[in-house]
């Protein structure tokens, strides 16, 4: 009697599921051991939504074309009267060999050239709005602004160096044993001339010794017609000491105040030493930052050290020491030359001018700016004092610094950083780095061109356009902020620089500068950036079946979920069979160009349409892109690891990679022997 046969179970189909990238691009790991939520490699990708892959937007040019190549910064500035606001753009543009500064708003035809000066032919222009005026930098020219009310560029005249004071007289000090040395400098009404020559006088008594009611010198001013205001410098010595540092004893003494009388009672002000250049004109700064109605410059090519701050209110550009205005060395004569200005705060959350330096190796350090009163007798002066951070963490490209959600990022060639606050550390600043998933690709950036690196914060995302392996920026890397701190990069972009435009329409652009060209990254183009059409890719590393990689699989298929995808796509699944080989499969998809539903409140379509009823619509289209299209490739093979990609190399292709699913049977481990 022959026995029934037993029912077999099926072997257990098990997934291997990926259905989001939380953890971005991660290129400094080997295949082997690349994340499962993370790719081994992107291009032109970002991430979206709950960190499914999309395709980045394309661009397109905007707005009036630049006139010739644009040096530096393109800036957004604001004209305000009674009337309203009117939202503007200004550069240095290259016209005809000479580089002017051009101004238009987005809707304008054209750029408009503003005369009054012109600039140096090839050094990059920075921008600073404060009190009405647009300030002009760009470290080779002395400052000048844009009169926003009249359109109008002041340049700032630069007044002659005094000569040398006089000892206009002696008083209970007539003897040797020591020596005082004083010098003046006028100020305009921007800067301070370079100290007069010295004049020196022998005394009988140290200064910090004088009797202030029976011992002084009075100092007689030289003669100046264009100054308006002046200031003494003093220093002190034993007689055959040699020439000391002189610091500031007094300053923005007025012109019609010709001697001044010093008791020894004032100190002097040791922040401020005698200084040795012309800024009458203005210093030759690079960049700004308005901190406090207050505005900061650094990048002077004359003085690297100095830290330029403008006057108090009313006084905003002027730097002289008349109105609170002048400069504070920071880290003079070290590694570290003070590089970028950022209003930020300290380890309590209080506010503070804080300066990143440049140093070497990818280290910096970080300093605050802080002011002090200090009172002698009636009078009230305001010092300010420099601070070291903690920490030796600089930058190397300042136009890169960026401050997001309370945090400071920024570039550095030994990897990007972030200082911020920690849970765990209470009233201290902590800096870490941010680029240990891509960590092997900071070795690809240049160097020599790291300084004009540019950053952006924009919709929870910080955009760093960077020169890899190039001397100008041709990537952007895309640091995702809301999404752990994700990387995807790169996108294939020249950005010689990145703002963002308010149009008078209220509508946001993300504009590029590209050369002699403007363009914005736009929703509305697919894959080509200003006409021409750019490559998307993506790849995974190496995928297990289990934890320790031991097991195989039999792998049967691989399924792609996108979303609405448009264009051509090519998916492809990989995997390693027991021959030692890697095998590649792939499919290639065409999605016809999407159609979108009409519903309600729909421009066109909707219950305010002349001639159209309530909620109406005139035209049902029968054409939709799915918004969801499942694509299956067979595999049916034996595999120790999988690995999956797509790429699209045409224009009009938008997608989103919502999932990979691999559906496999376990068959545990092989003897390959």
């Amino acid at each position: 009697m022959l026995k029934p046969t037993q029912n077999t179970k099926p072997p257990k189909i098990q997934r291997l599921v990926v259905q989001d990238w939380e953890n971005g691009v991660v290129t400094a790991f080997d295949d082997g051991r690349s994340p499962l939520r993370g790719l081994r490699s992107s291009e032109n990708m970002i991430l979206d939504q709950d960190s499914v892959v999309i395709s980045r937007c394309g661009t397109a040019k905007y707005g009036p074309q630049p006139l010739g190549k644009v040096l530096g910064e393109l800036a957004e500035f604001r004209s305000t009267t009674s009337k309203g606001s009117i939202n503007w753009l200004a550069c240095l543009q290259r016209i005809n060999d000479k580089t002017k500064l051009c101004v238009a708003k987005g809707e304008d035809v054209a750029w408009r050239v503003i005369d009054g000066k012109e600039y140096h032919e090839s050094a990059r222009g920075h921008f600073k709005q404060i009190r009405g005026n647009l300030l002009i930098m760009n470290g080779e020219d002395t400052l000048s602004y844009l009169d926003i009310s009249t359109m109008k560029i002041v340049a700032f005249q630069k007044i002659a160096d005094p000569t040398v004071p006089i000892l206009d007289k002696n008083t209970g000090l007539t003897g040797t044993g020591f020596k005082v040395f004083y010098a003046v400098t006028f100020n305009s009404t921007v800067g301070e001339t370079a100290g007069s020559p010295l004049l020196s006088q022998v005394v009988s008594t140290d200064r910090d010794m004088w009797n202030a009611e029976k011992q002084n010198l009075s100092i007689k001013r030289p003669d100046s017609t264009e100054a308006k205001s002046w200031n003494i410098y003093c220093g002190g010595g034993v007689d055959g000491g040699g020439e000391p540092t002189l610091y500031r004893l007094a300053a923005a003494l007025p012109m019609d105040q010709t001697i001044f009388i010093d008791n020894g009672s004032r100190s002097l002000d040791m922040s401020v030493p005698l200084p040795k250049d012309n800024n009458t004109a203005g210093p030759k700064a690079t960049r700004a930052d308005v901190i406090n109605g207050r505005i900061w410059m650094t990048g002077d090519r004359d003085n690297p050290f100095y830290v330029w701050r403008g006057g108090d209110y009313g006084h905003e550009l002027d730097f002289s020491p008349g109105y609170g205005g002048g400069y504070t060395p920071v880290g003079s004569g070290t590694k570290e030359v003070p590089f970028a200005v950022r209003p930020y705060r300290d380890g309590k959350g209080d506010p503070k001018v804080t300066v990143l330096s440049n140093g070497t190796n990818g280290t910096g350090k970080r300093f605050y700016i802080t002011p002090t009163n200090i009172t002698y007798g009636e009078d009230t002066i305001t010092v300010w004092q420099v601070q070291e951070d903690t920490g030796a963490d600089g930058t190397d490209s300042p136009d890169a610094v960026v401050i997001y959600n309370n945090d400071l990022l920024y570039p550095s060639r030994d990897g990007f950083k972030t200082t911020g606050t920690l849970p765990q550390l209470q009233n201290v600043l902590s800096t870490k780095r941010i680029t240990n998933t891509i960590q092997d690709a900071i070795s690809t950036l240049n160097t020599k061109a790291i300084e004009k690196a540019v950053g952006l914060a924009f919709e929870g995302r910080v955009y760093w356009a960077l020169p890899v392996a190039a001397n100008y920026n041709n990537q952007i890397w895309v640091y995702d902020a809301e999404r752990k701190g994700a990387w995807m990069k790169p996108w294939n972009i020249r950005a010689d620089w990145m703002t963002l435009y308010n149009d008078n329409s209220g509508i946001t652009h993300f504009l590029i500068v590209q050369g002699d060209k403007i363009v914005e990254i736009s929703k509305s183009v697919k894959t080509m950036d200003d006409g021409k059409a750019f490559n998307t890719s993506g790849q995974s590393g190496q995928l297990r079946f289990e934890e320790t990689g031991r097991d195989w699989g039999r792998v049967l298929k691989a399924i792609f979920t996108l979303l609405r995808p448009q264009g051509r796509i090519t998916l492809n699944a990989t995997i390693k069979n027991e021959d030692g080989e890697l095998q590649n499969f792939s499919e290639t998809r065409y999605f016809g160009a999407s159609s979108s539903r009409t519903g309600w409140s729909e421009p066109g379509v909707h219950w305010s349409t002349p001639g159209v009823p309530w909620s109406g619509v005139k035209k049902t289209p029968n054409v939709f892109n799915s918004s969801s299209e499942d694509v299956e490739i067979e595999v049916d093979e034996d595999a120790q690891w999988v690995q999956y990609g797509w790429s699209s190399s045409e224009p009009g292709v938008s997608y989103a990679i919502s999932r990979v699913v691999f559906e496999y049977v376990n068959i545990g481990t092989k003897d390959l022997n």
